[in-house]
């Protein structure tokens, strides 16, 4: 049928009318149904995409969230050490004031 003429299309399409609605209505439906597969699978392949980037974006966030942790403990080591240093540091002077005001009262 990929040769036919304007006489044999129209003939065609005057059969098409002369058919029952019944026929009709099986045709639509059947057009229908593959419209609403190719919006089914158009919809399932935009999904797929989201899920995709999803997981991306959730590994990348997840990659900072790894490195922000990292900042945060080496941040608390030192001020840990900082916070020792100072506790060493007041009591070498609260040693010398006791020593300084024993000293001046004698």
């Amino acid at each position: 049928m990929t040769n036919m003429n304007t006489i044999e299309f129209l003939k065609a399409v005057d059969h098409a009318a002369a058919m029952n609605d019944r026929w009709l209505f099986l045709a639509a439906f059947c057009l229908l149904l593959l419209l609403c597969g190719l919006v089914i699978y158009w919809l399932v392949r935009q999904l797929q995409l989201v899920i995709g980037d999803h997981k991306e974006l959730r590994r990348e966030h997840h990659s900072a969230l790894e490195k922000i942790i990292n900042t945060q403990n080496e941040t608390t080591l030192k001020l840990a050490v900082c916070l020792d240093r100072n506790s060493a540091a007041l009591q070498e002077c609260a040693f010398e004031l006791r020593r300084f005001q024993e000293n001046r009262n004698l």
